[in-house]
């Protein structure tokens, strides 16, 4: 049963209870005729161009419509195999314990990986730790580690920025970040040097004085599930950049246009070429130059995948993508130029405009849409092949989620209505006869073909009348009725007699006794009456 059957079962108790109601609103549908598709289309048109404009609406069948797209893509962009983790997992958290006990390490020991892989030719080193106090316990350990940094100068470090709600509050002016420049263009006049900013810096000053620093948030969207990344933020006329976007800056990659991107998510959970932190520290301190040459060229990203340290995000691949391969995707696809381009919403709502426009069309000018309707789950299909063809052979993401559901809206009130004024028509469905019409005298006329429909609804459409249209195709008995003329059929008595017609109409009795046999339905009868009458009348 699908679902226009089901939002029909209303109106037919409604009519059993009210049967006075059911010819008087039948009358109603046929008053409103094909007005109605187009009206129908007007207001899907307003509620998708709202929805796609003002966003006033649940975006989660957006949400997850992307999210679908990047799981079911037929071919998913590979990782960049110059993107390179290394990993403080659990395996490396439990090889170093008897050694450091539990994280987090002495600094020294990131900082004697880190230049060992800058000896062998890494081409960045981007820390995702966040350095932001000081090692009070392990001094010597600090001082090894500020020593690295003042000789590197391929690391890149994170920081945090704070809710800008606390702006305010912060003794940290934007001009005081050596990372952060006054926007290209702007007039002086917006340039605000003494506006603060709420953010967590590095602990270090040698890694602050580096400027090799940009702000690693994540921000999820309502559903927290992370979809999009900020490569920047603009705060009193200074562009602070995030880590992956000062990294480009520094290495000369292409820079996004804008500040808010859309993550082309490589193919896998876990998609980049990974190294263990303790294999990596073994290899520094026996001085493994074959490990650390297959590091040259490459981007190295160091962070965490154990689960002890709790660093995993819910993304469209996984519900616990871990954020280090969050921080390796943002740096491939700024690296690659690989951040994906949301078709316009005027597009999108144009594209809407075209299809409830040929809906309305279909259903206005032929008596087949309901035969187009049943096999209209093809259109979704379409669309979603459209927009899985689009995130896989380009960075344009067309997703045609919100037009599928709108114009599949549209065609579910538009058949519910061509449904009901069919129903009304040949007496069927919710405005079938009740017991005592059906035990009054069926009658059968035929008209000729040269009466026209309007003069037929006409008909129908009285006040009182009890005639109903036979219509041979919709019981499978082809087009050769078309050219008889029009087949008119009612349950007759003297206290349900039709208005007088300006059309001439000849009715025939047709038997039905209790007798009958059973599947000797109703269409049966018309048909064999029909054709009798029209033999007659030839």
């Amino acid at each position: 049963m699908g679902i226009t059957d089901w939002l029909l079962k209303p109106l037919g108790w409604l009519f059993a209870r009210h049967p006075d109601w059911r010819d008087a609103f039948g009358r109603l549908l046929l008053w409103i005729g094909h007005p109605y598709y187009w009206g129908l289309a007007v207001v899907f048109a307003l509620v998708g161009g709202w929805n796609l404009l003002g966003h006033p609406f649940d975006n989660q069948l957006a949400h997850d419509s992307f999210d679908l797209l990047m799981r079911q893509r037929p071919i998913a962009y590979p990782a960049d195999p110059d993107v390179i983790v290394l990993d403080i997992d659990e395996a490396s958290l439990a090889a170093m314990r008897s050694q450091y006990g539990r994280w987090p390490w002495p600094r020294e020991i990131l900082g004697q990986v880190a230049s060992k892989m800058e000896a062998g030719g890494a081409r960045a080193i981007i820390f995702d730790i966040l350095f932001s106090d000081e090692d009070v316990a392990n001094p010597a350990s600090e001082a090894g580690f500020d020593k690295y940094v003042l000789s590197s100068g391929k690391s890149f470090f994170p920081a945090v920025r704070l809710n800008p709600a606390n702006d305010g509050a912060s003794q940290v002016t934007v001009s005081m970040l050596k990372f952060a420049q006054p926007e290209a263009g702007l007039p002086a006049s917006l340039v605000n040097g003494l506006r603060t900013v709420a953010l967590i810096p590095p602990y270090f000053k040698s890694i602050y004085d580096g400027a090799r620093v940009g702000t690693n948030n994540i921000y999820p969207d309502t559903d927290n599930v992370v979809r999009w990344y900020d490569s920047y933020e603009t705060v009193g006329g200074y562009r602070i950049p995030s880590l992956p976007y000062r990294v480009a800056q520094i290495l000369g990659w292409p820079l996004p246009a804008r500040a808010h991107n859309l993550i082309n998510w490589p193919k896998g959970t876990t998609p980049y070429r990974t190294l263990g932190f303790a294999r990596a520290l073994d290899a520094a301190r026996g001085n493994d130059a074959a490990f650390f040459a297959q590091l040259s060229g490459k981007v190295v990203v160091i962070g965490s995948t154990a689960p002890d340290l709790n660093d995993f995000k819910a993304t469209p691949m996984d519900s616990r993508y871990a954020g280090i391969n969050v921080l390796a995707a943002v740096v491939d696809n700024i690296k690659n130029n690989r951040f994906l381009r949301p078709l316009s919403p005027g597009w999108i709502w144009g594209l809407e405009l075209l299809m409830l426009a040929a809906s309305a069309e279909l259903f206005t000018r032929t008596n087949q849409a309901l035969t187009v309707a049943k096999y209209f789950f093809i259109v979704p299909a379409v669309l979603l092949a459209i927009s899985l063809l689009s995130v896989s052979i380009s960075d344009l993401l067309v997703d045609l989620s919100v037009p599928a559901a709108v114009v599949l809206g549209y065609f579910t009130f538009a058949k519910l209505f061509d449904t009901n004024v069919r129903g009304f028509i040949s007496g069927t469905g919710p405005f079938a006869a009740n017991a005592q019409e059906s035990s009054a005298q069926l009658q059968v006329a035929c008209l000729p073909a040269s009466v026209t429909r309007p003069q037929v609804l006409e008909l129908l459409a009285q006040r009182g009348a009890r005639v109903k249209l036979w219509e041979p195709e919709s019981v499978g008995l082809g087009k050769r009725w078309a050219a008889q003329g029009w087949v008119l059929w009612r349950w007759y008595s003297r206290s349900s007699a039709t208005p007088e017609t300006s059309l001439a109409i000849t009715w025939l009795d047709v038997p039905t006794t209790e007798a009958q046999d059973p599947a000797f339905s109703l269409a049966t009868a018309i048909a064999e009456a029909a054709t009798g009458a029209t033999r007659e009348k030839s």
